[in-house]
């Protein structure tokens, strides 16, 4: 009986075929090989998968049909007949062979991540999740389900106890480069509540706590590993948990003034510290704490002038109310190895801005009145300062990458340069430079901002993670035409509202576009932004000037005051830090649009809107609007801010080219 699969040897050669992407030569000998083996399972496998590799998926479909029927129980057969009939668009025959896969072979992981892609296509989010969870039970290595579940948890909340989830969202916050943290923050918050005893042991903190309380508290909340890194990583937006902390802090801080805090509990008090690094010491402080911290202080210096050891403790407590670059000795100490993480936010970090700031090229002096204004913000409070990032599994060509935005357009007719040059316009702390540069393949990034201070950040940031495809230029939108530059993209999100001019600077952004080729912009909505106008407009009511104890001070009166139109401010992740409250409602300039302005803009520029980017908001809008064509139309989308005012609560962020 002859065999019904070529040799093992032949097999290595056609997959060394694929590896090396010689398909033609690849399918030449395999269909010479089919000629000796008709029904080989096998080679016909083998040439589905080049066939999708060419996108040949009505071909590649036919084979994978012709193999599950060779051998009804070869599970990779259902598999990529699964992936052919998903990348047609065939979700519910997706479905069914993925099922049948997981029939054949319940740890077949890539199997339930592809599967819950799908449930996530089609807007079941709660499914997506159990599948990418079963996913990561199999396989807890397979980055990319990681990513995927982060996908998720940033526009569905998880609103019931789910135990299981925490030692992923425990993952997802100690990775660098896999989501931001503050997109995931109401998931965490959710998940600390609802799966933890956090609720339990905050609930025993009352107006006045003793030690023995204290000391049991802090040794229960260093048990909770989620919400020590959350504590790490991020600005915890929940007022409950900040007003707990407050106590919890003044209560350490006597400790540590008497010498009597357990060291037991010093990894809470690291946390404690970095969380208030992050939130820019938002938190309040009463005069007793003011005078105890000066205080403490004092000891350090003296311990210092009698070369006395610093206790690590005095260090800690200092750090949790003021930066420690702030106190004259922070340059005289050397830290223990137990306050590494400590000297690095504090000491360390700040150095290396110090230094690159020295090689940041300027392209003109700023000269605008407005401009001048809003450089000084931006260097007394970067915005936002931040730890982790979601950065794009590989870089992609623009067509790639543009093509997930569902934009109306013909992919043909933009521009596809293999080295994109691309200018993000108003960087700021480099997120957004930083996640484009990870974004598109080969590109070459010119990321502008006016302050030193927050380019500085964003290099740094860049450097450690190993990015370097941007260039970190300081200047003004309105001196972009000096550089004499074309750009295959431009990104300006949540920048030209902060200008004297916006139309001029959209002009100037415009003229620095090449001829098909893409915008993205970011504008405030004026219908979305009423609660803050109504906030700016008592700020000038107090002629309060925008300094830190002026913004402490007013938002203590906004959480006490229990208005009911405060709470979308206090909702906001941008309450919780100092730069954020600053952005939000003492910024020195600011612009709101509606969807008619940015039509007549568009109009006046000669550009084209191509559609929205927020992915949420469009499945929103598609809930009530079942016409495709109606995504791309603004009169329709202003027709639905009218009944949705808050839609927009992010920003207007949308995608043009030039007509």
């Amino acid at each position: 009986m002859s065999p019904i699969e070529p040799s093992e040897i032949i097999i290595k050669k056609l997959i060394s075929l694929y590896d090396k992407k010689k398909f033609d030569e690849l399918l030449r000998l395999s269909n010479e090989i089919l000629g000796e083996f008709p029904n080989s399972i096998l080679i016909q496998n083998i040439q589905g998968v080049v066939y999708t590799e060419l996108k040949n998926y009505r071909l590649a479909k036919d084979l994978f049909i012709k193999v599950i029927k060779l051998s009804p129980r070869y599970t990779d057969g259902y598999y990529n007949l699964a992936n052919i009939y998903s990348k047609l668009h065939e979700e519910n025959n997706a479905i069914e062979n993925y099922n049948k896969v997981l029939e054949l072979d319940k740890n077949y992981f890539k199997a339930h991540n592809n599967l819950g892609n799908i449930y996530r296509k089609k807007g079941l989010n709660k499914k997506a999740i159990e599948c990418y969870l079963s996913t990561l039970e199999i396989n807890p290595n397979y980055k990319v389900a990681y990513y995927n579940l982060a996908g998720v948890l940033q526009f569905y909340i998880i609103n019931e106890e789910n135990k299981n989830i925490n030692k992923y969202l425990l993952y997802l916050l100690k990775e660098r480069i896999i989501v931001r943290p503050n997109s995931i923050a109401p998931n965490v918050l959710n998940n600390l509540y609802f799966s933890t005893d956090l609720k339990k042991n905050l609930s025993l903190i009352k107006d006045k706590i003793t030690d023995k309380n204290v000391n049991y508290i802090l040794k229960n909340l260093q048990k909770n590993s989620l919400l020590m890194q959350f504590m790490k990583v991020c600005p915890i937006p929940d007022y409950y948990i900040e007003k707990n902390f407050v106590k919890i802090r003044e209560k350490v801080l006597n400790q540590i003034y008497k010498s009597n805090f357990d060291k037991a509990n010093i990894d809470f008090l690291i946390s404690l510290s970095m969380q208030c690094f992050l939130n820019e010491y938002i938190y309040d402080q009463s005069k007793d704490e003011i005078e105890k911290i000066k205080k403490i202080d004092e000891r350090i210096k003296n311990n210092l002038r009698k070369n006395k050891k610093i206790n690590d403790l005095d260090i800690l407590c200092l750090s949790c109310y003021e930066t420690l670059t702030n106190f004259s000795w922070s340059d005289k100490i050397k830290f223990s190895d137990k306050l590494k993480k400590i000297f690095e936010l504090h000491i360390n970090q700040n150095k290396i801005e110090k230094q690159i700031s020295k090689s940041i090229k300027s392209i003109s002096n700023v000269e605008d009145r407005v401009s001048i204004r809003v450089k000084k913000q931006y260097e007394e409070n970067p915005y936002p300062r931040w730890q982790n990032l979601g950065l794009s599994v590989k870089p992609r060509d623009i067509k790639a990458v543009i093509s997930d935005s569902d934009l109306n357009l013909n992919l043909k007719k933009i521009s596809n340069s293999e080295s994109p040059n691309i200018l993000i316009a108003g960087c700021g702390t480099g997120q957004h430079a930083i996640t484009t540069a990870s974004k598109y393949k080969k590109s070459k990034i010119l990321a502008l901002d006016l302050s030193f201070k927050s380019l500085s950040y964003a290099k740094r940031k860049a450097n450690e993670l190993e990015i370097d495809n941007i260039d970190f230029i300081q200047g003004d939108i309105l001196d972009l035409e000096s550089i004499d530059r074309k750009f295959d993209v431009i990104e300006s999100v949540g920048v030209l509202h902060h200008m004297d001019n916006p139309f001029k600077g959209w002009e100037i952004l415009t003229s620095c576009l090449n001829n098909d080729s893409l915008m993205l912009i970011g504008l405030y909505s004026e219908k979305a932004r009423q609660h803050i106008i109504q906030i700016k407009k008592k700020i000038n009511k107090l002629k309060l000037q925008s300094n830190y104890k002026n913004i402490i001070k007013f938002r203590k009166d906004l959480i006490e005051n229990n208005n009911n139109q405060w709470n979308y401010i206090k909702s906001s992740p941008d309450f919780y830090t100092v730069s954020g409250v600053r952005d939000l409602l003492f910024h020195v300039q600011e612009h709101r649009f509606t969807i008619s302005k940015i039509k007549e803009y568009l109009d006046k520029l000669g550009l084209i809107f191509l559609g929205f980017e927020d992915q949420l908001v469009k499945e929103n809008f598609k809930d009530n609007y079942i016409n495709k064509d109606d995504l791309y139309n603004l009169d329709k989308w202003e027709e639905y801010e009218k009944s949705n005012p808050r839609i927009f609560a992010g920003m207007y962020q949308f995608w043009c080219k030039k007509i």
